[in-house]
């Protein structure tokens, strides 16, 4: 879950290339504007295991950072 703390009327998200790749998928919100925590996107991924995936999108997830 991409889930930013911040104060912004105009979101902008970076590093999307480094969270994506073979098996991971992004699925980011159109919200342009937050005021403290939002949930803002989701990352998606499969895995051999259920665990190797649940691993792949947090680590995706965790690429992303929110700018405003």
């Amino acid at each position: 879950m991409i889930l930013p703390q911040l104060e912004s009327q105009d979101v902008r998200f970076a590093h999307v290339d480094a969270a994506l790749g073979a098996g991971l998928q992004l699925r980011l919100f159109g919200k342009p504007e937050i005021s403290g925590q939002r949930r803002l996107g989701v990352a998606l991924a499969t895995g051999e295991s259920t665990e190797e995936a649940v691993a792949r999108a947090v680590a995706s997830a965790a690429a992303i950072t929110a700018e405003g």
